[in-house]
């Protein structure tokens, strides 16, 4: 038996990197679509004939489903294995893509864009769970480096779409996305818990669903990582969809290529953060000091952003550690993974993705509508008023600072949330 055990334990070693593997691939492919739609916009319009509220309504639908998808499909995980969840949404995202791809009209591609969305909406949490149920002991490494890879592929599909000669056509990508879609939900059916661990081990006792809600919703760890997540999360989101080319060039007076260099310093200021943040608290065997390091360099550096008019070279460097700083939201996966009992991570998990991915929307649409109306909100013009020593910006400028310094009290609050994290009553097993 003592053989065994160690037969056994040595093929489990060497398989249970493969499902995360295949997992990691569906998330990337999640964030790569994301940025398909965006950087094709503009062709996916003149092609399909679209005009502004339709293709504001096509970003919408998919933004509204994503969230439905990561609450409703993502917190089934562990009830439904994930071999077949991951497998079948996957072929219903490829779906999507070739009717998105074949569209000749906006219901279509209305109809592609919503099973895209919702079809990809459970990859991250399927990632997370399959660390958690397979690599516990490298969690926070693995998460972390989970998302510096998707974000990786993302930021070098956005260089080489902008660097090559324009696309004739959006169909093409999408379609490509279909076929690789469909080889993807084989291999997950195929490999995502199919190790030998996954078939010896007994099922884990579960918790209903109301009292994994009361598990959650009674702990203070959970709040802590749900604020935590949300806040920097919904900044990333909010401040890199908003820090665009066009932004750039109506309030900086950048042109068209420094405006793509500084909307991409911010995303591999993510990749950085996101790997050196996931070393350091594995190596630590601690999220509590990092997290609350990285959210206090993104405070610091949207304070800068927010007080003073850096020139073009000092503002790539301020966004690209601004970058980093916001990747410490994903340690908020390890303050459940340890302070939540294990039948109630897959459900707290798709509670806090979801939270950061809403907030974000919410953030992103008060602060556009704050840049188009000019709102000035007050409370930047009541800290500039006394610090004399600042240059002052022109009026494009002021017009920014009140329209972001909502994202500042945002991180302002993110990082505060840091400091109820704890290591205190872990609990590994259920209660």
């Amino acid at each position: 038996m003592p053989d065994m055990q160690r037969v056994g334990a040595g093929l489990i070693g060497k398989e249970r990197y493969l499902p995360w593997s295949v997992a990691l691939l569906l998330f990337s492919t999640s964030i790569v679509l994301s940025v398909f739609f965006a950087l094709l916009s503009p062709n996916i319009v003149t092609q399909l004939e679209l005009n502004h509220s339709e293709i504001g309504i096509l970003g919408g639908s998919s933004f509204l489903a994503y969230s439905l998808g990561q609450l409703l499909l993502g917190s089934k995980l562990g009830a439904i294995s994930p071999r077949a969840l991951l497998s079948l949404t996957a072929l219903l995202a490829s779906c999507g893509c070739i009717i998105f791809a074949s569209s000749s009209n906006f219901l279509w591609a209305l109809a592609g864009q919503i099973l895209i969305a919702f079809g990809l909406s459970c990859s991250f949490i399927g990632v997370i769970y399959i660390i958690g149920r397979d690599l516990p002991d490298h969690f926070s490494l693995l998460s972390a480096l989970s998302q510096g890879l998707a974000n990786f592929s993302a930021a070098s599909l956005s260089i080489l779409l902008g660097l090559s000669a324009n696309i004739a056509s959006f169909r093409g990508p999408y379609y490509f996305a279909g076929v690789f879609l469909i080889a993807l939900a084989a291999a997950l059916y195929a490999i995502a818990g199919s190790n030998a661990e996954i078939r010896n081990k007994k099922n884990d006792s579960t918790l209903s669903l109301i009292t994994q809600l009361r598990v959650c919703f009674t702990s203070l760890q959970f709040w802590a990582a749900f604020v935590f997540y949300a806040c920097f999360y919904g900044s990333m989101l909010a401040y890199s969809d908003l820090w665009n080319v066009q932004f750039q060039v109506n309030f900086f007076d950048e042109n068209a290529q420094q405006g793509t260099i500084s909307n991409t310093m911010t995303l591999i200021g993510v990749i950085v953060g996101s790997l050196t943040v996931g070393v350091w608290a594995q190596h630590r065997n601690d999220y509590i000091i990092p997290a609350r390091i990285f959210s206090l360099i993104a405070l610091t550096i949207t304070l800068i952003l927010l007080l003073i008019n850096l020139p073009i070279s000092w503002s790539l460097g301020a966004n690209f550690i601004l970058g980093i700083g916001l990747s410490g939201s994903i340690l908020a996966f390890s303050v459940i993974q340890t302070q939540l009992p294990k039948s109630t991570h897959t459900l707290a998990t798709a509670l806090v993705v979801t939270a950061g991915f809403i907030f974000g929307g919410i953030l992103q649409a008060i602060v556009g509508l704050s840049l188009e109306s000019n709102q000035q909100l007050g409370l930047i013009d009541r800290i500039t008023e006394h610090l004399n020593f600042l240059p002052k910006g022109s009026a494009k400028f002021l017009t920014y600072q009140s329209a972001f310094q909502l994202v500042g009290i945002i991180i302002c609050i993110g990082f505060f949330s840091s400091l109820f994290f704890n290591k205190k009553n872990s609990p590994c097993k259920d209660q």
